[in-house]
C-alpha cells in the first residue's frame, strides 16, 4: 500500500502546468551528489564490459540503428549518440536517484498511488528522435498512467540537442490502433503520425525546448508528444538519465520487485533480455 502525502509535494501552480500542460521542470531536484554517483555508475559500466548484459542502442556514427550489449559494443560508440538501457534493473544507486524521497513522492501524487520503475536510459548525448508518445512503445497496462523524468547531469541548452515538447499536447486524444491499444503497429504509423501532426496544427501548439541545469528534471505526462532536438554542437556532452514509471497497482504483484529500501520496480526489462540480480 503506498500512502500519498498528507501535503503536497507540489505547488498549486506546479499542478496548474501539470494539469494544462502536461510537464514540470524542477530545479536543483537532484543533489551534486546524485549526479556524481550516477555518473560513475555509467563509468563503472563502460570500464567492465566483460559478460555485462545491458544494451547499448546506437543512435549516431557507424554503428547507428544497431543494438549491442555491453560486451559487444565498439569502443567508439562511446564518443557516438547512444542510449545504455535499464540499469535500473540491477543498479541500487540507478534506483536511489529516480525514486529519490522527493521523485518517489511527486510521482506519486501524479499517478495517484505507487510509482514503479519500468525503464531507465542513460544517455551522454541527446537522442535526435522524432516528435512521439512514449505510449507508442511502452504503453501502461492501464493505459495513459505513465509519467517519465529526465534527469538532467549537464547543461542543457539549444546547441548540445535539448527535449523539444509540444505543451498541452497530452490532452489530445490518444490515437488506438486497430487492436484497440495505443502501441504501434507498423503498417499503421504513417495514419497515427498524420492525426498526431493534425491535432498539432489544429490545437496550434507551440514547440518548446527544454533548458535546464544539472540536478534538474523534467518531467512529462506519457500522452506528452515530444523529441530530441538536433545536437548542433556534438563535442558537447548532455548527459542524462531518463526513467518511466508506471503505478505499482497496475501490475501483476509477481511482476513488482521492492528493493531493501522499498523503491518498487519492474521484475523485467520491457524487452524480456533481463532479469533482476538477488538481493
Amino acid at each position: 500500500m503506498f500512502d500519498l502525502p498528507f501535503f503536497s509535494p507540489l505547488s498549486a501552480t506546479q499542478r496548474k502546468t501539470w494539469n494544462d500542460q502536461g510537464y514540470l521542470h524542477l530545479k536543483k531536484a537532484i543533489s551534486t551528489e546524485e549526479i556524481t554517483a550516477v555518473r560513475n555508475r555509467v563509468e563503472w559500466h563502460w570500464a567492465n564490459p566483460s559478460g555485462n548484459p545491458h544494451n547499448v542502442d546506437v543512435i549516431t556514427g557507424d554503428y547507428a540503428g544497431q543494438c549491442f550489449t555491453m560486451n559487444d559494443t565498439p569502443l567508439t560508440v562511446r564518443g557516438e549518440a547512444y542510449k545504455l538501457n535499464n540499469l535500473f534493473l540491477r543498479d541500487d544507486t540507478i534506483r536511489s536517484v529516480a525514486l529519490s524521497r522527493r521523485l518517489k513522492r511527486i510521482m506519486g501524487e501524479l499517478l495517484q498511488s505507487e510509482p514503479m520503475i519500468c525503464n531507465s536510459l542513460n544517455f551522454e548525448r541527446g537522442s535526435q528522435q522524432d516528435a512521439h508518445i512514449d505510449s507508442w512503445y511502452m504503453p501502461a497496462p492501464d493505459d495513459e498512467s505513465m509519467v517519465a523524468a529526465s534527469i538532467s547531469l549537464d547543461p542543457v541548452d539549444d546547441t548540445n540537442g535539448p527535449i523539444f515538447f509540444y505543451p498541452g499536447s497530452h490532452k489530445i486524444a490518444p490515437y488506438r490502433f486497430s487492436d484497440g491499444r495505443l502501441n504501434v503497429i507498423d503498417a499503421e504509423f504513417a495514419d497515427c503520425r498524420a492525426y498526431v501532426q493534425a491535432q498539432i496544427e489544429e490545437l496550434q501548439l507551440p514547440l518548446i525546448r527544454y533548458q535546464g541545469g544539472p540536478g534538474d528534471v523534467f518531467i512529462w505526462h506519457g500522452q506528452l508528444i515530444h523529441g530530441g532536438s538536433p545536437i548542433r554542437d556534438f563535442s558537447r556532452t548532455r548527459s542524462s538519465l531518463v526513467v518511466h514509471y508506471w503505478r505499482a497497482s497496475d501490475v501483476p504483484q509477481q511482476s513488482v520487485v521492492r528493493d531493501k529500501a522499498g523503491r518498487a520496480y519492474l521484475a523485467h526489462t520491457l524487452r524480456g533480455e533481463l532479469q533482476p540480480v538477488a538481493a
